[in-house]
């Protein structure tokens, strides 16, 4: 039995290289969609002291460390609380069914679809007064680049709001409550709040470098996001950090890929 639970505890570094690599790739996907979207930011920058170059390889070493304590620490402090991606495991494993593939992502289909009826409306209403707001900048950008960013939201931001960001807060309200091995729901879903603010305002920085930020922005972003972070740290905890991928793949896919068909 003792072994049972040291092998269960054990970290497990196949798991966090599928991660890695996964959130990796969801970020270079991003390329296509970036350059076009901040084609005038890019051609009036002012260029760095220190070679171009150099400056990606540093920029891109701090990053990558950066993804790799996001993915460490967050399947870390995920298993103690019983969170993280849990089909992944279960594959590797050899223990995953059917069954429980299905049923997350049907879940996390389904409430990708609601989020999006709620937010496609509001956002659609938000253009109308804001039009620099990046949805009305996206619709510009070609249909393919618009799917591939998609997975930029589904699987790195996941991985860094969740997976980590989620579990870290989850982990340390907990601890202060001396509820180890057992997430407490109350100190659950005070730290999924405190995410969903932060992601809210993670949202802004990207938004300023193609229209001012004033308040009501600021409270659109707060209220949009948030309403989406919620729901996805719920799906988290409730069935898999899986599920809230699909889910938030499947809201950005209809907002950025199906929305701007309605402008």
């Amino acid at each position: 039995m003792n072994q049972d639970v040291s092998q269960a505890s054990r970290f497990s570094w196949r798991l966090f290289w599928i991660l890695f690599v996964a959130a990796l790739l969801s970020v270079l996907a991003t390329i296509p969609f970036a350059i076009e979207l901040l084609a005038g930011v890019l051609a009036n920058a002012q260029l760095p002291a220190i070679p171009f170059p150099l400056l990606v390889l540093i920029g891109a070493v701090q990053n990558l460390a950066l993804l790799g304590l996001f993915v460490g620490l967050g399947l870390k402090l995920g298993s103690k609380l019983n969170l993280g991606p849990k089909l992944t495991q279960a594959w590797l494993d050899g223990s995953l069914k059917r069954s429980e593939v299905w049923s997350n992502l049907r879940t996390g289909f389904l409430t990708g679809l609601a989020l999006a009826a709620i937010l496609l409306p509001a956002i659609l209403t938000l253009a109308s007064q804001f039009p620099k707001l990046p949805f009305v900048s996206a619709a510009q950008i070609a249909v393919w680049k618009r799917f591939l960013v998609c997975f930029y939201g589904g699987v790195y931001e996941e991985i860094l709001a969740r997976l980590f960001l989620l579990s870290l807060f989850a982990w340390v309200i907990n601890r202060s409550w001396r509820r180890p091995g057992y997430l407490a729901s109350s100190a659950f879903w005070i730290a999924n709040l405190i995410v969903a603010v932060l992601f809210g305002l993670g949202h802004l920085p990207s938004a300023s470098l193609v229209m001012p930020i004033t308040a009501p922005v600021v409270v659109a972003a707060l209220l949009l996001n948030g309403i989406a972070a919620l729901a996805f740290g719920w799906l988290y905890r409730r069935y898999s950090l899986e599920a809230a991928m699909a889910a938030h793949f499947t809201t950005d896919f209809l907002l950025y890929v199906v929305g701007p068909f309605f402008l």
